[in-house]
């Protein structure tokens, strides 16, 4: 901490809040600078500093821009870009297990036993069910409003 050598550091906080207070009486006084105790003279200039009106005056709407600045903070941030790219990366996996499947599914697709949950994905109301499921989530976020809750 910077300070002036020829005036030493207070003692404690009871003595510092005096030494403000005398500076500020001093200066509500109408003392001149010269005057006064000189070991008051920094808080004497805050003090004057501080009753002094401001340079400039506040532009007439800038509680306005402070709060339209405040909001824009709190406001979550744009996660479309991620989202759309999460949704992008799913459609190509996606696409290539189907892929995958449809060209060297001939070879490993006959060795798994699925039993009941191959029984069912034989019948083609199963794959329908599946496809209108996935349709009416996928058009959920198409779909969707501000106003509304996803």
């Amino acid at each position: 901490m910077n300070h002036d050598p020829r005036f030493p550091l207070p003692d404690d906080d009871a003595h510092e809040w005096s030494a403000q207070e005398r500076a500020l009486a001093e200066e509500r006084a109408g003392l001149a600078p010269e005057q006064g105790e000189p070991q008051l003279r920094s808080y004497r200039l805050v003090a004057h500093a501080l009753a002094q009106p401001l340079d400039a005056q506040l532009p007439p709407d800038f509680a306005r821009r402070v709060a339209r600045q405040a909001a824009k903070a709190a406001r979550p941030a744009d996660t479309r870009l991620e989202r759309d790219l999460l949704v992008l990366l799913a459609a190509a996996m996606a696409l290539a297990a189907l892929a995958v499947t449809v060209l060297y599914g001939a070879e490993w697709l006959p060795s798994l036993d699925l039993g009941a949950v191959g029984m069912l994905l034989g019948k083609p109301w199963v794959w329908a069910l599946a496809a209108c499921l996935g349709l009416s989530r996928l058009s959920r976020g198409w779909l969707h409003h501000p106003q509304q809750p996803v």
